[in-house]
């Protein structure tokens, strides 16, 4: 009896403990999901009008993802066309679903002229060139007919988060300093600043206050990219401590109408953005390489390719060979995919492409789990040395631990031989003087 009034007694203390933590995960999850209102703050940025409703597409990006995930392209084109979290005005009172692709099928419209748009564009050939990748991978049309499902989910997910968001954030900016060059810095729905309007398209709503919490959107992608490379400063990102500091200089150069320098810092902005992007490169083009310690796969290949992808006319304006060459080992048409021409040589390729546009070594870091596989350039991973150097340390402490011992026993046995000399010595004199 008393062993099941115990059991019973553990059962709902068990029971007390899940609600306890079920509320505690909510109260979190409620707290951790920010607002993008007027005085409000995500990630470190305070707003200065109210924005909410554009970081709301955060939920459609993560009910995208997820149905992707689960292989349900249909659910997710419909998430994709139709949305359901973030709303804009329709010009008549009322208000309208504010899209992922619309964010991709508006861009002429929105961005003619825009520098960044048009180098895209350009090289596309195509004003809804991120949308064709998005709506192909959706539905196995196009250059991704007959490829894998895991390849396809990959693409369509990164393709919303890092060719359609991450255009539609410089664009915010680009409107700030054609807002603010027209002294007109509200001309915008809703009368929002447009420098707010990127910030919350940059971070989403998941973040929080103080930006600790896990996200769907490119501050995310920096955050994580930053531990997987050593770039971190301060437990942050450093792209994303970079890209605060500006969005907090435009911020007060559009309230102050004092946006002389906002091009610079446009073109900044661009630079920082696009570090996670080869951050993300590098990492598949490792993990997609089907010799290298992790050993490829169709998931990693797909992941390689969005963000080769994303990167393509930037790389191509920097160095079209090497440009050319890291497209060749990622794209699902050419015969020399996924990455054949060993990780080595297409991570060589993007760093020096790269540093052509600005980003140096420092910036992009070092992947922390490389092997000598896929034709590396020789050496240890990290992982293997700090292996190597906590094998030896504990080795080191086994020894000396081993020879403590040993002396002590020692030490032991001479004490103990020292007093039986001495109780012989003293029985002898007994003897001789009884």
């Amino acid at each position: 009896r008393s062993c099941v009034r115990f059991g019973l007694s553990l059962s709902v203390m068990g029971a007390k403990s899940l609600c306890a933590l079920t509320v505690f995960a909510l109260f979190v999850g409620n707290v951790v999901r920010g607002q993008a209102g007027d005085g409000e703050t995500l990630a470190g940025y305070t707003f200065i009008s109210d924005v909410t409703d554009r970081a709301n597409i955060e939920l459609d990006v993560e009910a995208i993802e997820t149905k992707n995930d689960a292989r349900d392209f249909t659910g997710a084109k419909d998430m994709y066309e139709n949305g359901g979290n973030s709303f804009k005005p329709d010009g008549s009172g009322g208000s309208i679903a504010r899209t992922c692709a619309s964010l991709s099928l508006q861009a002429e419209s929105k961005m003619a002229g825009e520098p960044t748009y048009e180098l895209y564009k350009s090289y596309f050939g195509s004003s809804t060139y991120a949308h064709e990748f998005v709506i192909e991978a959706l539905g196995e049309t196009g250059m991704f007919a007959g490829t894998d499902g895991a390849f396809r989910s990959e693409c369509a997910t990164k393709g919303v988060q890092y060719q359609i968001l991450w255009m539609y954030i410089i664009h915010e900016l680009e409107d700030a300093l054609s807002d603010c060059l027209r002294d007109d810095p509200d001309d915008n729905d809703g009368g929002v600043l447009a420098v707010d309007e990127g910030w919350a398209f940059y971070t989403g709503v998941s973040v929080g206050e103080s930006g600790e919490g896990i996200g769907k959107m490119p501050y995310t992608l920096a955050e994580n990219r930053a531990s997987d490379f050593g770039t971190l400063l301060g437990g942050k990102s450093s792209v994303n401590a970079n890209l605060l500091t500006l969005w907090k200089k435009m911020s007060n150069a559009v309230s102050t109408l004092s946006c002389s320098s906002m091009r610079s810092d446009i073109n900044e902005v661009v630079r920082l953005m696009s570090i996670p992007l080869y951050q993300g490169a590098i990492r598949y083009a490792y993990r997609a390489d089907p010799n290298s310690g992790f050993g490829g796969g169709a998931k990693e290949w797909g992941e390689g390719w969005a963000f080769v992808y994303a990167l393509l006319p930037l790389m191509n304006a920097a160095n079209s060979g090497h440009a050319e060459f890291i497209k060749e080992q990622f794209d699902p048409s050419s015969a020399d995919a996924p990455v054949k021409a060993g990780y080595s040589k297409v991570i060589d390729r993007l760093y020096a492409v790269a540093g052509s546009q600005g980003i140096s070594g420092f910036d992009i870091g070092t992947l922390n789990d490389l092997d000598g596989g896929g034709g590396n350039s020789g050496g240890l991973s990290g992982g293997a040395i700090a292996g190597i150097v906590i094998g030896c340390l504990v080795l080191l402490v086994f020894l000396i631990a081993a020879g403590l011992f040993f002396m002590r026993r020692r030490q032991s046995q001479k004490n103990i031989e020292n007093l039986n000399k001495s109780f012989d010595a003293e029985r002898s004199t007994d003897a001789l003087y009884p």
